[in-house]
């Protein structure tokens, strides 16, 4: 099947590069490339930030999983208690979802004073979303089949993060962007 030139230069004419969509997409891509090298190079360089992360986020979750009425201890990345052994790595700190949200606020056209705080209050949401993530992944592991962990840890809560990513990001324009347009 054959594209005629007249459809194939109505799809790429300069409205489509011009077109609020087509510009969102191209800087979210630059601002995601962009805040993905310099963390990679910010993690990459200096372990005792990558190590204190991972370290953090397993005291934290710990900590909350404890206040929940469940018992575990962290020690570096390592979350321990009845039935609980998890290993905290880089990918369970939830950095590599905020990296996509602030590279969307960033990408979103409106002032900088709003996507300042769109990450000033988004990145730390996200944080408090993984905690959540992972506490629930301590009580199924802790009272659950070792199928139904792996299907909530590889599955589930990956499709769900991507689902917070953009309710977060929506729940931002929705309340900072556009709080105060009026619609006809």
């Amino acid at each position: 099947m054959e594209t005629s030139p007249t459809v194939a230069k109505k799809r790429f004419s300069p409205r489509f590069w011009k077109s609020p969509a087509f510009r969102f997409a191209a800087k979210f891509l630059f601002f995601l490339i962009l805040l993905g090298a310099l963390y990679s190079q910010i993690s990459s360089r200096w372990d005792a930030f990558r190590n204190g992360f991972t370290a953090a986020t397993a005291k934290v979750v710990s900590g909350c999983y404890s206040l929940a009425g469940g018992k575990t201890s962290a020690a570096g990345n390592l979350i321990t208690g009845d039935k609980i052994a998890l290993q905290v790595i880089e990918e369970c700190t939830g950095a590599y979802e905020m990296i996509i949200f602030a590279a969307a606020v960033l990408a979103f056209p409106t002032g900088w004073r709003k996507k300042g705080l769109g990450i000033l209050f988004g990145l730390p949401l996200l944080f408090a979303i993984n905690i959540l993530r992972m506490m629930l992944l301590a009580y199924v592991q802790a009272h659950g089949s070792p199928t139904l962990f792996d299907f909530m840890h590889v599955y589930f809560w990956q499709a769900t993060l991507i689902l917070m990513i953009l309710g977060v990001f929506v729940l931002w324009i929705k309340l900072a962007v556009y709080r105060n347009v009026q619609t006809v």
